[in-house]
């Protein structure tokens, strides 16, 4: 059985909540043994060593990673399949998808040319409503649910897994 290790930064909960299809469909369907790190305990994450693969999630808040996840991609990924993925509500949006992938995915990547991962993606995000008003002086178009804006789509993100779950099991 592989062993997948699975660490994200969060700001809204959008990056856990994938991180969590991710593992399901991993555990269910591709035999995988799946553990999920939150980065705020970055000290404490478990050694690379008992793991053949990784992925790192971030969420994007005003453009910028979580603070602990861009430190992670840092780490000597040697011999691991590494996998990353960000949330954010711009890669939720059609329109921007593709300059956001760009910014916060291939860019970010670009500062650490020792990872060479074997799948990125750029997912869309969450925002709670009290923080809704910082976003729409963004000019960030706002469909409002009565609690929250959240463009995730569910299907993309399987699919993901799913790409993920055979990468991963190839010799």
């Amino acid at each position: 059985m592989k062993e997948t290790l699975i660490v994200y930064g969060t700001r809204y909960g959008a990056t856990v909540e994938t991180c969590a299809v991710i593992q399901k469909i991993l555990e269910k369907e591709y035999n995988q043994h799946v553990e999920i790190w939150n980065l705020e305990n970055w000290h404490s994450c478990p050694e690379l060593d008992d793991y053949d693969n990784i992925i790192i999630g971030s969420g994007i808040k005003y453009g910028d990673w979580t603070k602990n996840a861009r430190k992670y991609l840092e780490k000597d990924f040697a011999s691991k399949k590494v996998a990353v993925f960000v949330s954010s509500v711009y890669a939720g949006e059609t329109e921007q998808h593709d300059e956001a992938y760009q910014k916060y995915v291939v860019d970010v990547l670009a500062e650490n040319p020792q990872l060479k991962p074997v799948s990125m993606a750029a997912f869309g995000g969450r925002i709670p409503k009290e923080e809704l008003p910082n976003f729409a002086e963004a000019k960030l178009l706002i469909r409002l649910p009565e609690y929250q804006y959240d463009n995730r789509n569910w299907e993309v993100i399987e699919q993901w897994a799913h790409e993920l779950g055979k990468l991963f099991n190839e010799e």
